[in-house]
Protein backbone atom coordinates (compact mmCIF):
# COMPACT_ATOMS: atom_id res chain seq x y z
CA UNK A 1 0.00 0.00 0.00
CA UNK A 2 1.42 3.73 -0.91
CA UNK A 3 1.09 6.19 1.38
CA UNK A 4 1.13 9.32 0.55
CA UNK A 5 1.26 11.45 3.92
CA UNK A 6 4.43 9.71 4.98
CA UNK A 7 6.46 11.92 7.38
CA UNK A 8 9.50 11.61 5.31
CA UNK A 9 10.20 12.23 1.57
CA UNK A 10 10.45 8.81 -0.43
CA UNK A 11 13.63 10.10 -1.69
CA UNK A 12 16.88 12.43 0.16
CA UNK A 13 16.59 15.71 -1.39
CA UNK A 14 19.80 16.35 -0.43
CA UNK A 15 20.90 13.37 -2.22
CA UNK A 16 22.92 12.78 -5.50
CA UNK A 17 21.16 13.52 -8.76
CA UNK A 18 21.75 12.50 -11.72
CA UNK A 19 25.40 13.07 -13.27
CA UNK A 20 25.47 16.20 -15.60
CA UNK A 21 28.78 16.47 -18.30
CA UNK A 22 28.73 19.69 -19.57
CA UNK A 23 28.40 23.10 -17.60
CA UNK A 24 25.34 24.73 -18.09
CA UNK A 25 24.65 28.31 -17.95
CA UNK A 26 21.13 30.25 -17.50
CA UNK A 27 20.77 33.99 -17.16
CA UNK A 28 17.58 34.79 -15.09
CA UNK A 29 16.35 38.38 -15.59
CA UNK A 30 12.82 40.65 -14.99
CA UNK A 31 12.16 44.15 -16.25
CA UNK A 32 9.33 46.86 -14.95
CA UNK A 33 7.90 49.53 -16.93
CA UNK A 34 6.71 52.82 -17.15
CA UNK A 35 3.63 53.70 -19.63
CA UNK A 36 4.32 56.37 -21.95
CA UNK A 37 1.18 58.05 -21.70
CA UNK A 38 2.70 60.91 -24.19
CA UNK A 39 3.44 58.69 -26.73
CA UNK A 40 -0.14 57.05 -26.48
CA UNK A 41 -1.88 60.08 -26.54
CA UNK A 42 -0.14 61.50 -29.46
CA UNK A 43 -1.25 58.03 -31.45
CA UNK A 44 -4.34 58.43 -30.27
CA UNK A 45 -4.79 61.89 -31.41
CA UNK A 46 -3.70 60.93 -34.58
CA UNK A 47 -5.91 57.86 -35.51
CA UNK A 48 -8.64 58.74 -33.81
CA UNK A 49 -11.33 56.10 -32.89
CA UNK A 50 -9.29 53.86 -34.84
CA UNK A 51 -6.49 53.70 -32.19
CA UNK A 52 -6.68 51.14 -29.66
CA UNK A 53 -7.50 53.33 -26.22
CA UNK A 54 -5.54 51.98 -23.78
CA UNK A 55 -1.81 51.32 -23.66
CA UNK A 56 -0.41 48.16 -24.66
CA UNK A 57 2.93 47.08 -24.24
CA UNK A 58 4.68 49.15 -27.34
CA UNK A 59 4.02 51.88 -25.15
CA UNK A 60 6.07 50.34 -22.00
CA UNK A 61 9.68 51.61 -21.38
CA UNK A 62 11.93 50.05 -19.23
CA UNK A 63 12.50 52.08 -16.08
CA UNK A 64 14.54 48.61 -13.67
CA UNK A 65 16.22 45.35 -15.14
CA UNK A 66 17.76 42.91 -12.81
CA UNK A 67 19.55 39.54 -13.51
CA UNK A 68 21.32 36.87 -11.97
CA UNK A 69 23.83 34.65 -14.08
CA UNK A 70 23.52 30.72 -12.56
CA UNK A 71 26.35 28.08 -13.64
CA UNK A 72 25.77 24.41 -13.05
CA UNK A 73 28.80 23.25 -13.56
CA UNK A 74 29.61 19.38 -15.06
CA UNK A 75 30.65 16.46 -12.69
CA UNK A 76 29.79 15.81 -9.00
CA UNK A 77 29.60 19.40 -8.06
CA UNK A 78 26.88 19.57 -4.95
CA UNK A 79 25.43 22.97 -5.60
CA UNK A 80 25.71 25.82 -8.76
CA UNK A 81 27.60 28.87 -8.87
CA UNK A 82 25.10 31.89 -8.38
CA UNK A 83 26.57 35.42 -9.42
CA UNK A 84 25.55 38.52 -7.76
CA UNK A 85 22.48 39.93 -8.36
CA UNK A 86 22.54 42.83 -10.44
CA UNK A 87 20.18 45.90 -11.03
CA UNK A 88 20.09 48.50 -13.42
CA UNK A 89 17.43 51.64 -12.86
CA UNK A 90 16.51 55.07 -13.44
CA UNK A 91 17.26 57.96 -12.14
CA UNK A 92 21.04 56.53 -13.25
CA UNK A 93 20.49 54.86 -16.14
CA UNK A 94 17.20 55.12 -19.21
CA UNK A 95 15.63 52.54 -21.49
CA UNK A 96 18.53 52.33 -23.84
CA UNK A 97 21.51 52.22 -21.09
CA UNK A 98 19.59 49.36 -19.39
CA UNK A 99 19.01 47.35 -22.96
CA UNK A 100 21.93 48.13 -24.39
CA UNK A 101 24.66 46.77 -21.15
CA UNK A 102 22.00 44.04 -20.64
CA UNK A 103 22.77 42.72 -24.32
CA UNK A 104 26.86 43.63 -24.19
CA UNK A 105 27.93 42.72 -20.77
CA UNK A 106 25.62 40.18 -20.11
CA UNK A 107 23.65 38.02 -23.00
CA UNK A 108 26.41 38.31 -25.75
CA UNK A 109 29.29 37.07 -22.78
CA UNK A 110 27.46 34.91 -20.69
CA UNK A 111 28.26 31.28 -22.43
CA UNK A 112 27.92 27.36 -21.44
CA UNK A 113 30.55 24.92 -21.34
CA UNK A 114 30.39 24.21 -25.32
CA UNK A 115 30.85 27.87 -25.68
CA UNK A 116 26.92 28.11 -26.94
CA UNK A 117 25.03 31.40 -25.21
CA UNK A 118 23.01 31.26 -22.26
CA UNK A 119 19.91 30.78 -21.61
CA UNK A 120 18.02 33.21 -20.63
CA UNK A 121 15.50 32.53 -18.16
CA UNK A 122 11.80 34.75 -17.37
CA UNK A 123 8.59 34.41 -15.92
CA UNK A 124 6.50 35.72 -18.83
CA UNK A 125 8.88 37.46 -21.13
CA UNK A 126 7.61 36.26 -24.15
CA UNK A 127 4.69 38.17 -23.49
CA UNK A 128 6.24 41.13 -22.43
CA UNK A 129 9.48 41.57 -21.62
CA UNK A 130 11.20 40.13 -24.74
CA UNK A 131 9.63 41.85 -26.99
CA UNK A 132 9.75 45.78 -24.93
CA UNK A 133 13.46 44.85 -25.32
CA UNK A 134 13.35 43.86 -29.32
CA UNK A 135 10.81 47.57 -29.81
CA UNK A 136 13.90 48.71 -27.58
CA UNK A 137 16.40 47.13 -30.20
CA UNK A 138 14.43 48.21 -33.10
CA UNK A 139 14.44 51.64 -32.68
CA UNK A 140 18.33 52.33 -31.45
CA UNK A 141 19.22 50.03 -34.58
CA UNK A 142 20.87 47.15 -32.37
CA UNK A 143 21.11 43.89 -33.00
CA UNK A 144 19.67 41.83 -31.05
CA UNK A 145 21.70 39.02 -28.47
CA UNK A 146 21.24 35.42 -29.75
CA UNK A 147 18.58 34.84 -27.03
CA UNK A 148 16.29 37.10 -28.50
CA UNK A 149 16.74 37.08 -32.12
CA UNK A 150 14.19 33.65 -32.82
CA UNK A 151 10.56 34.23 -31.46
CA UNK A 152 10.02 30.65 -31.52
CA UNK A 153 8.56 30.06 -28.00
CA UNK A 154 10.17 26.87 -28.48
CA UNK A 155 14.10 28.34 -28.84
CA UNK A 156 16.26 26.90 -26.82
CA UNK A 157 18.02 29.71 -25.94
CA UNK A 158 15.07 31.31 -24.01
CA UNK A 159 12.99 29.87 -20.82
CA UNK A 160 9.82 31.11 -19.90
CA UNK A 161 8.60 29.22 -17.29
CA UNK A 162 4.99 30.53 -17.28
CA UNK A 163 4.55 29.29 -20.65
CA UNK A 164 6.59 26.39 -19.42
CA UNK A 165 3.98 25.35 -16.78
CA UNK A 166 1.05 26.36 -19.07
CA UNK A 167 -1.35 23.99 -19.56
CA UNK A 168 -3.57 23.86 -22.46
CA UNK A 169 -4.51 27.08 -23.94
CA UNK A 170 -5.48 28.55 -20.77
CA UNK A 171 -3.48 31.47 -19.91
CA UNK A 172 -0.53 30.92 -17.18
CA UNK A 173 -0.75 31.50 -13.93
CA UNK A 174 1.32 34.06 -11.83
CA UNK A 175 4.40 34.11 -10.34
CA UNK A 176 3.54 34.86 -6.95
CA UNK A 177 0.98 32.31 -7.51
CA UNK A 178 2.88 29.68 -8.31
CA UNK A 179 5.34 30.36 -6.01
CA UNK A 180 3.01 30.06 -2.98
CA UNK A 181 2.14 26.79 -3.90
CA UNK A 182 5.40 25.61 -3.21
CA UNK A 183 5.65 27.40 -0.01
CA UNK A 184 7.58 29.85 -1.14
CA UNK A 185 7.52 33.85 0.30
CA UNK A 186 5.98 36.70 -2.61
CA UNK A 187 7.29 39.44 -3.96
CA UNK A 188 8.63 42.44 -2.48
CA UNK A 189 5.33 44.36 -3.19
CA UNK A 190 2.25 43.47 -5.02
CA UNK A 191 2.14 43.54 -8.72
CA UNK A 192 -0.26 45.85 -9.16
CA UNK A 193 1.22 48.67 -6.89
CA UNK A 194 4.47 48.51 -8.95
CA UNK A 195 3.40 51.57 -11.29
CA UNK A 196 2.69 53.45 -8.53
CA UNK A 197 6.20 53.54 -6.97
CA UNK A 198 7.54 54.24 -10.63
CA UNK A 199 5.18 57.05 -10.99
CA UNK A 200 6.37 58.63 -7.33
CA UNK A 201 9.76 57.73 -8.59
CA UNK A 202 10.29 55.77 -5.54
CA UNK A 203 13.10 53.69 -7.23
CA UNK A 204 14.45 51.61 -4.21
CA UNK A 205 11.48 49.93 -4.11
CA UNK A 206 10.97 49.62 -8.06
CA UNK A 207 14.60 47.48 -7.73
CA UNK A 208 13.59 45.42 -5.36
CA UNK A 209 11.01 44.79 -6.21
CA UNK A 210 12.44 44.02 -9.88
CA UNK A 211 15.18 41.67 -7.90
CA UNK A 212 12.23 39.79 -5.83
CA UNK A 213 10.84 38.44 -9.24
CA UNK A 214 14.63 37.57 -10.50
CA UNK A 215 14.75 35.90 -7.39
CA UNK A 216 11.22 34.18 -7.05
CA UNK A 217 12.28 33.14 -10.92
CA UNK A 218 15.24 31.92 -10.67
CA UNK A 219 14.16 29.73 -7.67
CA UNK A 220 11.64 28.26 -9.88
CA UNK A 221 13.85 27.55 -12.38
CA UNK A 222 16.37 25.85 -10.58
CA UNK A 223 13.99 23.43 -9.02
CA UNK A 224 12.71 22.96 -12.58
CA UNK A 225 15.40 22.32 -14.18
CA UNK A 226 16.57 19.92 -11.49
CA UNK A 227 13.61 18.44 -11.65
CA UNK A 228 13.48 17.77 -15.58
CA UNK A 229 16.68 16.54 -14.32
CA UNK A 230 18.88 18.95 -17.06
CA UNK A 231 21.69 19.87 -14.14
CA UNK A 232 23.40 17.84 -11.94
CA UNK A 233 22.33 19.23 -8.64
CA UNK A 234 19.67 19.01 -6.32
CA UNK A 235 16.69 21.49 -6.16
CA UNK A 236 16.69 21.95 -2.38
CA UNK A 237 21.08 22.77 -2.44
CA UNK A 238 20.21 24.89 -5.30
CA UNK A 239 17.56 26.75 -3.91
CA UNK A 240 19.70 27.20 -0.62
CA UNK A 241 22.83 28.77 -2.58
CA UNK A 242 20.25 31.45 -4.89
CA UNK A 243 18.90 32.58 -1.21
CA UNK A 244 22.31 32.73 0.05
CA UNK A 245 23.78 34.66 -2.93
CA UNK A 246 20.25 37.49 -2.54
CA UNK A 247 20.67 37.80 1.21
CA UNK A 248 24.23 39.37 0.20
CA UNK A 249 22.23 42.45 -0.95
CA UNK A 250 22.23 45.42 1.19
CA UNK A 251 20.00 44.26 4.09
CA UNK A 252 16.05 45.37 4.22
CA UNK A 253 12.77 43.77 5.65
CA UNK A 254 12.58 41.67 2.17
CA UNK A 255 15.85 40.45 2.75
CA UNK A 256 15.84 39.73 6.52
CA UNK A 257 12.67 37.85 5.41
CA UNK A 258 14.51 35.28 3.40
CA UNK A 259 17.23 34.84 5.29
CA UNK A 260 14.22 34.07 8.35
CA UNK A 261 12.88 31.63 5.79
CA UNK A 262 16.42 29.73 4.81
CA UNK A 263 16.60 28.98 8.49
CA UNK A 264 13.76 27.71 9.13
CA UNK A 265 12.86 25.87 6.14
CA UNK A 266 16.19 25.17 4.66
CA UNK A 267 18.35 24.32 7.46
CA UNK A 268 21.17 26.56 9.14
CA UNK A 269 24.19 25.29 7.21
CA UNK A 270 26.56 27.07 5.30
CA UNK A 271 24.37 30.08 5.61
CA UNK A 272 25.65 33.61 4.48
CA UNK A 273 25.42 36.18 6.87
CA UNK A 274 27.47 38.71 4.83
CA UNK A 275 25.75 42.76 5.41
CA UNK A 276 25.53 43.09 2.10
CA UNK A 277 27.63 45.32 -0.59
Amino acid sequence: MIILDRQHPIRNPDGPAIPQRVDKTIVVADFEFRTDRQKHSDYVMQDGTSAHPEPRWPFAEIVCGSWVVIRFPAGEVEKPEVGRFHSLCQPEMDEIDIADHFFRRVLDREVDGNGNPARLVTWAGDWKDNEVLRRVAMTWGITAPPQLRSTDPRCPLRLDLCQETRIGPKKGVHLSEYAFAQGLPGKAIRAKDVEKHVLAGDWKRVEEQCASDVLLTAILAVRRLATCGEIGQTGKACTRAVIDRFCERTPTDYTRMWARWRKENLGREEILTFPGR
